[in-house]
């Protein structure tokens, strides 16, 4: 005698129904692009990165790619990082797992917008 429990055509339906109304159910819950809280300076990776919330407060000899004139047009709304418009205040970064970052901002991660 066999123990195994066979699936036939009308099992093989019943768990099929299942799994959809499941991922009905999931697809439904919402996802934030952004994260909760804004990035601070003080955080370790905002250090480490060398972000501030102003682009005029880099400190150039710490962070020379932030020198000159080239240096002087970087800012996080026009990093190919930032995920907002040039005129959004705050906009998710990918470098800080898509937490809000100010526009005005800079860290040493910056990319030039292709």
């Amino acid at each position: 005698m066999k123990n195994e429990k066979l699936i036939n055509r009308r099992n093989f339906l019943k768990l099929g129904v299942k799994a959809g109304g499941g991922a009905i159910a999931l697809s439904a819950i919402p996802i934030q692009l952004m994260g909760a809280d804004e990035v601070t300076e003080a955080e370790p990776l905002a250090q480490a990165m060398g972000y501030v919330l102003d682009a005029a407060t880099v400190d150039t000899a710490k962070f020379p790619k932030r020198a000159g004139e080239a240096g002087a047009k970087q800012f996080c709304y026009n990093c190919a990082l930032y995920a907002g418009k040039p005129e959004d205040e705050l906009a998710p970064c990918s470098i800080f797992q898509n937490r809000p970052v100010r526009g005005a901002g800079w860290c040493n991660a910056w990319v030039a917008k292709s």
